[in-house]
């Protein structure tokens, strides 16, 4: 094994957001082994980077927004961004409904109405770097994706409203409980991670990723070792190469003990 990418909420991360104090240890051990660990996320890059020690942070990838960006040692060293038609033509649909909080995700920040900016210490678990404007018009950057938070339990019926309603080539996709996001179908945490292994010379075959909701699905099959949390959703078990114990029993950390001693 060469690498190793995992989804963070739900798959890395327990339900209250933290992670096993054993996974400092296993880095460093993954590194001598000669195994790049890359978390992979629907989030940004500034929610992803602070939840890492100052001494391992810098040293790892992180393939966020969906796959829309990749970030090494600050650096942006890969981008997809929405064409400006495209942009327009989404979030036309996705203002629409008041009642969700949208959030224009761009290269330098994420933008979100004032209107939302009461709900700023639910918004900050998940989004570090923000701008709360009057209007999405008031935008100057380039725009990777939306994400839509659902605060009344109706998901799944806005999911099916609006894939039947936006441009074909666009994805919706669930990210967890309360969001979904919506970026180029053609983008995803597996079509990135491939960039990522071509871009560091691994193969298919010595890669491995964690995962559990439907934006890790492409991810998992990218890999030779695509391993689906406990908790995951039917279908990313379904293509995964193995079922391991849930994100609350620290799944991730099981298995990379296991892998450190050569059990993939």
């Amino acid at each position: 094994m060469k690498l190793l990418a995992t989804d963070m909420d739900g798959t890395f991360l327990r339900d209250d957001k933290s992670y096993s104090d054993e996974f400092n240890d296993l880095y460093k051990q993954m590194l001598k082994q000669g195994i790049q660990f890359v978390i992979a996320s629907g989030n940004q890059y500034e929610a992803l980077v602070c939840k890492f020690d100052d001494d391992i942070k810098d040293d790892l990838y992180y393939l966020c927004e969906n796959g829309t960006k990749i970030v090494y040692r600050g650096d942006v060293i890969y981008k997809h961004c929405l064409e400006t038609d495209d942009y327009q033509h989404a979030l036309n649909i996705l203002k629409e409904d008041e009642e969700c909080m949208l959030v224009v995700s761009g290269v330098k920040h994420a933008y979100i109405l004032k209107k939302f900016e009461d709900r700023k210490d639910f918004i900050t678990l998940f989004i570090k770097n923000i701008v709360f404007v009057d209007s999405f018009d008031e935008i100057d950057d380039e725009i990777l994706k939306f994400s839509v938070a659902n605060f009344d339990g109706k998901i799944e019926d806005r999911l099916e409203v609006i894939k039947k309603r936006i441009n074909p080539k666009f994805r919706v996709v669930t990210t967890g409980n309360v969001w979904f996001d919506i970026f180029y179908n053609t983008i995803n945490k597996g079509t990135s991670l491939q960039h990522l292994l071509d871009l560091l010379g691994i193969s298919n075959e010595e890669a491995g990723a964690f995962g559990d909701q439907m934006n890790d699905y492409e991810m998992l099959q990218t890999v030779k070792y695509g391993y689906a949390m406990a908790n995951a959703m039917p279908p990313v078990k379904e293509v995964a190469y193995q079922v391991i114990d849930s994100n609350e029993n620290d799944g991730v950390i099981l298995k990379i003990k296991e892998i450190l001693k050569g059990n993939y």
